[in-house]
């Protein structure tokens, strides 16, 4: 049975979603963006993005005032107008609730730290209908808790940012190699993590090339004019690419340069955590990736990520501070697996897992442990029969989740994403 869709306008009426649904025993989850995969099995969705979507930026404060549907894209259209910027990720398309609440990785993590670092105060609908104010001085555990804790507590109809300054155009560099030049790309990324800057990030993708088959491409950002960014990422142009596509852009373009990545129809996200930099996960990773689009041409449009942020500003912020627990030091992958029919679906799940599984092992690490940056871990996220991954999502910070929970959700309401068990 499909369920019951509701399109809020207004605060109250989320508000009065919940009681209602509550009143009559009916499960609910919510809808921000749309963007994760992680699908909701509800008799009732309450659907922020149609209505509550609107944005006010305060220039003068740098504080930009967001709704709880709203998508990153919007907010970079805003806040730009003012050369102002809240550190998003790296998806134009991502809603702010699910990436803001769950940590918020991007290519400005490295000078301002994650989405959430950012936040300073929610508007908060609770699962017993109130609608609070969470921020240092008010409601604090909850504030503390929404800062990492997904949507566990109940439904942020509106977050109020610090903005940035941000100048309105960056260096981009994406650089396609041929699979056999692996090695030395991996190489010069050890050699560029060595020396990297705040103002720097990259990535380096497994995708399908124009005709299908596997390509290796590194996608470099900096924060700064052509001269800086030319500078910073010479080596990789060195190094002989079968394609160079660098220079300027509008910072708003930003988060659209990894559009052309995903496809229409069903997804599947994969995440864990490297350590290191060694050359055999990313070998491993590439011959499995390989395997995948031979093996399973449906699956042709799908992605390996590894992420490269500068991550003294994201450890700067003591563990214990807000919810988020994966501050280390450690590079973000993604698997994710794309594919049209629902009949491959069962085949894409097992191939994402056997995927991610390779690369774990060359890693010499255990996907049952190692789940990675939680807003990745889909496969996971929504397997909440007991508390596993949610103790591996939320790690040194699980007990106090724990009584914060007890305090604004003891019914478990919200219970789509790590479900969080309350205090005894």
């Amino acid at each position: 049975m499909s369920p019951s869709v509701i399109f809020p306008s207004t605060f109250d009426d989320v508000a009065a979603a919940v009681r209602q649904a509550r009143s009559q025993g009916l499960d609910l989850s919510v809808r921000c963006g749309g963007h994760m995969t992680l699908p909701a099995v509800s008799s009732v969705v309450i659907d922020l993005g149609r209505n509550l979507n609107s944005i006010t930026i305060d220039a003068e404060n740098k504080l930009a005032y967001i709704q709880g549907g709203c998508r990153f894209s919007q907010v970079e259209k805003e806040a730009t107008k003012f050369g102002l910027a809240v550190p998003a990720g790296a998806c134009a398309d991502a809603g702010v609730g699910g990436l803001a609440t769950g940590g918020g990785y991007g290519w400005l993590s490295g000078e301002h730290g994650l989405t959430l670092d950012s936040l300073i105060s929610a508007t908060v609908v609770l699962a017993n209908g109130d609608i609070v104010k969470a921020n240092a001085a008010e409601h604090s555990d909850l504030f503390w808790g929404i800062r990492g804790g997904g949507s566990n507590f109940g439904i942020v109809v509106e977050f109020v940012f610090k903005l940035h300054s941000q100048r309105s155009e960056v260096y981009t560099t994406t650089l396609t190699y041929a699979p056999s030049l692996l090695p030395i790309v991996i190489q010069q990324i050890n050699r560029w993590t060595r020396k990297q800057t705040p103002n720097e990030a990259g990535r380096l993708m497994f995708g399908p090339d124009s005709q299908g088959k596997p390509a290796v491409v590194f996608v470099g950002f900096k924060n700064s004019g052509a001269k800086e960014g030319e500078a910073a990422f010479k080596g990789f142009v060195e190094l002989g690419p079968l394609e160079n596509v660098s220079g300027m852009i509008p910072y708003e373009k930003l988060n659209t340069m990894l559009d052309s990545y995903n496809a229409p129809g069903h997804r599947l996200h994969w995440g864990l955590h490297l350590e290191r930099l060694d050359l055999k996960p990313f070998k491993k990773a590439l011959e499995a990736f390989t395997n995948l689009l031979t093996e399973h041409p449906e699956a042709v449009s799908s992605f390996v990520t590894f992420e490269f942020h500068h991550n003294d500003k994201i450890a700067s912020v003591p563990t214990e501070a807000t919810a988020f627990a994966h501050r280390a030091p450690v590079y973000n992958v993604l698997v994710t697996t794309q594919w049209e029919k629902a009949a491959f679906t069962a085949v894409a799940q097992a191939a994402t897992r056997e995927l991610a599984d390779t690369i774990a092992k060359a890693a010499s690490t255990d996907l049952a442990t190692n789940i990675g940056y939680p807003n990745y871990a889909d496969a996971v996220a929504g397997k909440n029969k007991t508390d596993t991954y949610s103790r591996l999502a939320f790690g040194a910070n699980y007990e106090r989740l724990q009584e914060v929970k007890k305090m604004y959700d003891p019914e478990g309401v919200f219970s789509k994403w790590f479900a969080i068990q309350p205090a005894a």
